[in-house]
């Protein structure tokens, strides 16, 4: 479940705020619930959390998408918003819930065979949502009448604050996409660079296929521009363009040699094998970086990054 969800997670360019968590309740953990809950299941399938996954977001609007795919991909047995909980004047827990199945067809595949019927329970929250959280966890204060009445000022301008976080980061965002849908279709070629408008002029002149939403370090790719003094649109614009064909045919050259190759392949690992499957090995900052090494020379380039490497370590 762990594995799919990342997938889902990477296909969609979600941003997580720490890696995927996950665990097997314990029968300690079990029995304790039983007990508490009075309950008597029949099997053990019917514990609905005995397997938990926890994914955290870093912004609140890939909530939204996440919750969509969620959907198509799994069988939703029951889900709740718990903010839905609390009135405009209370303070508490936020999060999605989800129990879901493995969907039925899956139960063909060898490997999971029998697991499909296995309740899981899935959590999705903001960073800004499992602080609090975790934070009230550890206080007890889950709940406002759990809070000593000289505290509860300090605690509602907390919640406050995080809820904030997470109204600014969405502001950021809109701002920056309405920037970058500017900077798409601006046509002035003195435009300075910035990481995103490195990033427009890449998707607009390299091949789509080649991007990875997950990997591509624009800013770190700046340094390098700097470097070697790329500052303006117009400048990188005519480096790509001054030796496309030399960066597509090297970029094909590195896919023969490496597809096939099981040492590259255990080391780059599905991700690295995917993007072979489609044809491409260098993603876009790789492909500047090779028009870099066309333009200046490869001792320069490597020259530049390992001199830039040794100074960030």
């Amino acid at each position: 479940m762990v594995e799919q969800l990342g997938h889902l997670v990477d296909s969609c360019g979600l941003t997580l705020g720490v890696p995927i968590e996950s665990r097997v309740k314990t029968w300690s953990s079990v029995a304790e619930k039983l007990e508490r809950k009075r309950l008597k299941p029949k099997r053990l399938d019917e514990i609905e959390d005995l397997v938990g996954i926890r994914v955290i977001f870093l912004f609140q609007r890939d909530l939204e998408q996440f919750h969509a795919q969620i959907e198509n991909a799994f069988k939703v047995i029951s889900a709740e918003d718990t903010s839905q909980r609390l009135t405009d004047a209370q303070f508490g827990y936020k999060s999605r819930h989800y129990i879901l199945n493995l969907p039925a067809e899956l139960d063909r595949v060898p490997t999971l065979k029998g697991l499909t019927q296995q309740k899981v329970e899935l959590q999705v929250r903001t960073l800004a949502q499992h602080i609090w959280a975790a934070a009230a966890h550890k206080l007890q204060y889950k709940h406002e009448e759990s809070v000593p009445l000289p505290l509860r000022r300090s605690i509602y301008r907390v919640s406050a604050l995080l809820e904030t976080v997470d109204l600014e980061f969405t502001r950021v965002l809109e701002q920056r996409d309405e920037y970058v849908k500017t900077q798409a279709a601006s046509l002035v070629e003195l435009d300075r660079l910035d990481v995103n408008v490195v990033e427009a002029v890449l998707d607009q002149l390299l091949p789509a296929k080649s991007k990875d939403v997950v990997t591509e370090d624009y800013s770190d790719l700046m340094a390098d521009l700097q470097n070697f003094k790329i500052f303006t649109r117009g400048d990188l614009t005519s480096l790509i363009s001054k030796h496309e064909d030399a960066i597509l045919k090297a970029d094909a050259k590195e896919v023969g040699r490496r597809w096939g190759d099981e040492e590259d392949d255990e080391e780059g690992g599905e991700r690295l094998v995917e993007r072979l499957g489609r044809g491409v090995f260098f993603t876009h900052v790789g492909l500047v970086r090779q028009a870099l090494c066309e333009e200046f020379g490869d001792d320069a380039v490597r020259g530049w990054l390992l001199f830039k490497d040794s100074e960030l370590s």
